[in-house]
């Protein structure tokens, strides 16, 4: 079966004709259709029909004279290719229309973004950079290029460029571009600190908090950064400042924060830590450190009232029902059957292998965190996964 596009292609194509060829009567001020035209459209369908699809893509194109009123079928043409997938005929079409001495400015623009498009569907991103960058100096007439400018500078990862093409759409469109930029601050700031470039890290993960003051990477930066001076009170506070920012990342500051106080000698510190943490945050993770903290501390029965209440609210985890099973070992050592405890170990495990980290957005769902979603590639979208199995 002749596939959709095909059918769409002589109607686009037809479209084109039938005002070239009233262009042309005006100007030869006749009723008669010119017989060329007919010839090659007749022409053009019969290969189609034979589906000699390249020869009749060509017939139509040289067809459809580029003047002001066809300029918007090769574009609609162009456009269906890429979509359909077929970039090297979009970028001919988009291509052959940019060549014509007579195009518009404005047709010019529309033609240059479109044929960026492809080029950027094709892959060849230093190709639709320079359209872009064209249609920059041109003085486009809407922020698309500067978006996708940017588009591909996130792709290459070239961070100072994404944040100076940022700042340009931010003065062209008037939108605030100050949370995205803060993440691109925080990209440098990681390769850097990678690279052993503390300094310059800590500096461009200010810049990124004075962008956005409630970016939890920019604090978990600074925290890394302190903790490579060995400055572990600083570290604290940027760790500390993550909980008023947005306590859901709690999970994720959880170990850096005991591993702080652990190098500081101060490890008491974290049961006050966590009572703090309970003011904005309610999670099975809390609730599990607070525990695990009193068993260690020998304070069994006060880790076990922690668990009875919980689970009084009808609020589990596997986690948690293996601390109260370590909890009732202690309690009953002699009492409880060993099998029980494989069970519990198990269900713990199962639970394990959940996932992690669930993008607010999409739903995309991971065992790490992204902080730009692999799949709706929304920035600062992804957040830990810290839930309670309420039963019902």
């Amino acid at each position: 079966m002749m596939d959709l596009l095909w059918l769409l292609l002589p109607v686009a194509a037809a479209s084109g004709w039938i005002a070239a060829n009233k262009s042309s009567r005006r100007k030869r001020k006749t009723d008669e259709c010119d017989p060329f035209l007919a010839d090659r459209y007749i022409q053009g369908l019969n290969y189609l029909l034979n589906e000699q699809q390249d020869k009749a893509l060509e017939v139509f194109i040289e067809m459809v004279e580029v003047d002001s009123s066809t300029v918007e079928t090769h574009l609609v043409l162009g456009s269906l290719f890429r979509r359909r997938g077929e970039v090297d005929r979009a970028i001919r079409i988009h291509q052959n229309l940019i060549a014509r001495p007579n195009l518009e400015r404005s047709q010019k623009i529309l033609a240059l973004l479109e044929l960026g498009k492809d080029y950027m569907k094709a892959g060849l991103l230093d190709r639709a950079e320079g359209v872009f960058n064209e249609l920059v100096i041109l003085g486009p007439d809407s922020s698309e290029p500067y978006r996708r400018l940017r588009e591909i500078y996130v792709q290459e990862s070239e961070w100072d460029k994404a944040i100076e093409t940022s700042r340009q759409f931010e003065r062209f469109s008037k939108e605030s571009q100050s949370e995205l930029i803060s993440q691109y601050y925080c990209e440098l700031a990681e390769k850097e600190l990678n690279q052993g470039s503390v300094v310059q890290a800590e500096s461009n993960a200010k810049k990124a908090k004075s962008l956005d003051k409630d970016n939890v990477r920019a604090s978990l930066i600074l925290a890394d950064c302190a903790r490579e001076k060995k400055d572990y009170k600083t570290a604290i506070q940027s760790l500390s400042l993550v909980m008023q920012q947005n306590p859901t990342f709690f999970p994720v500051i959880l170990p850096l924060v005991k591993d702080v106080y652990q190098q500081l000698g101060k490890q008491d510190e974290l049961a006050q830590f966590l009572l703090n943490a309970e003011k904005t945050y309610d999670g099975p993770s809390l609730v599990r450190e607070q525990t695990n903290y009193l068993i260690q501390k020998k304070k069994i029965s006060q880790a076990r009232e922690i668990l009875d209440e919980v689970f009084t609210e009808r609020k589990f985890t596997p986690e948690l029902i293996q601390s109260y099973a370590s909890i009732l070992s202690l309690e009953h050592s002699e009492s409880l059957p060993k099998p029980l405890f494989k069970v519990i170990d198990t269900m713990a495990e199962l639970g394990q292998d959940e996932f992690s980290y669930r993008c607010q957005k999409c739903g995309f769902e991971a065992m790490s965190l992204f902080w730009q979603c692999p799949s709706c590639h929304g920035w600062n979208t992804v957040y830990p996964i810290d839930e309670w199995m309420k039963q019902h």
